[in-house]
């Protein structure tokens, strides 16, 4: 029975889920660095981000995301 019930609810978590991937996206592309805010910490936030999103099998190509990280820096 626990065995069972184990296998469902990792199986069900496990699915990449078109909606965790929808919003993980518009986390990601929301995402701005404030001003006064740290670099470090931008950084950290965006690279967790990234790695949720290769998580549910949702992988950019390196200049996308150069790209998605210079556009969430701050004006200069």
């Amino acid at each position: 029975m626990t065995e069972d019930l184990m296998a469902m609810l990792s199986k069900m978590y496990k699915k990449p889920l078109a909606s965790n991937k929808i919003f993980l996206m518009k986390k990601l592309f929301k995402l701005k660095m404030v001003e006064s805010g740290s670099i470090a910490e931008h950084l950290n936030e965006f690279n967790m981000l990234k790695s949720q999103l290769e998580l549910v099998k949702n992988n950019f190509d390196d200049k996308i995301i150069a790209l998605v990280l210079l556009s969430n820096l701050p004006e200069a």
